[in-house]
């Protein structure tokens, strides 16, 4: 197995709820306008992502609720927590799509233009020296990183000290306890963790940038689509990330907003992607 192909599994694996599951039942642009709701899957239970029947929702619905408003239309969630239970929805639209390293998303999905890229990023102590590479982190107490996850394997392959944890907040906590040196941690969650503990010990690098092993842009997933609704999707995703929309959507969960980055041109591939 390629190098490649054992991120895309692991990736997946680890980022499951941000991966919603694809839905059967999508509709054309016309027949969404006609019924008045764009539908979409989400997890009841994952902020910063979403979350049923709460204030703040998550960031991915307050971005489907602008995209199906711009449409003139509203937005319909279903709420399902394992793939098994998309296959009796009726689900339009995946909010987060993961793009992988080939061009590729959720399986008979056309994706969207990207609208914000993600990863992991090294978070530190309030009182490390600077530094902006795993590689310089200072002392011996290691680097937090989630178990199993592409962030784990990488960072063992360069041969680096890490402590593993069951998840990205538990890693936010051990950092700002003093447990750890650093933490590899996936820049919703490590946003998140410090929107609701502004008073922690422990803070994001400043302009970090996730390297490219560590990084994915995200777009949204339409099954079944056709190009009338691709393109109008499209269209509201440049306009809404232009004017500031999607980068306010983030940083109302305290999440630093990354555009996405540049993918090779892939012909052959569809989606709507570059």
């Amino acid at each position: 197995m390629t190098m490649g192909a054992i991120r895309a599994v692991v990736t997946a694996t680890v980022l499951a709820t941000i991966l919603l599951p694809l839905c059967a039942g999508a509709e054309s642009l016309g027949e969404i306008s006609r019924r008045g709701y764009l539908e979409a899957c989400a997890h009841p239970d994952a902020l910063p992502y979403s979350k049923q029947n709460a204030s703040p929702q998550g960031f991915q619905l307050d971005i489907g609720q602008q995209i199906a408003a711009d449409l003139g239309v509203r937005l319909h969630v279903d709420w399902i927590v394992f793939t098994r239970h998309a296959r009796v929805m009726n689900c339009d639209a995946l909010l987060g799509a993961i793009i992988t390293d080939e061009g590729k998303g959720p399986r008979d999905a056309k994706l969207t233009v990207p609208y914000a890229s993600s990863g992991w990023i090294l978070v530190l102590p309030k009182s490390a020296p600077p530094t902006n590479r795993f590689e310089d982190v200072l002392g011996d107490k290691g680097i937090g990183v989630q178990h199993a996850s592409w962030a784990h394997y990488i960072l063992d392959n360069r041969k680096l000290r890490t402590r593993q944890y069951a998840n990205d907040l538990e890693i936010m906590e051990a950092v700002s306890r003093g447990d750890l040196a650093a933490g590899a941690v996936v820049d919703t969650y490590a946003g998140w963790y410090l929107h609701l503990h502004p008073g922690a010990n422990v803070r994001l690098v400043q302009g970090y940038t996730p390297e490219p092993d560590l990084r994915w842009n995200v777009a949204m997933g339409l099954r079944g689509a056709d190009q009338a609704l691709l393109d109008a999707v499209n269209g509201i995703l440049g306009r809404r990330t232009a004017d500031g929309t999607i980068s306010a959507s983030f940083a109302r969960y305290g999440i630093p907003y990354s555009p996405p980055f540049p993918m090779p041109q892939r012909i052959g591939t569809g989606g709507g992607h570059p």
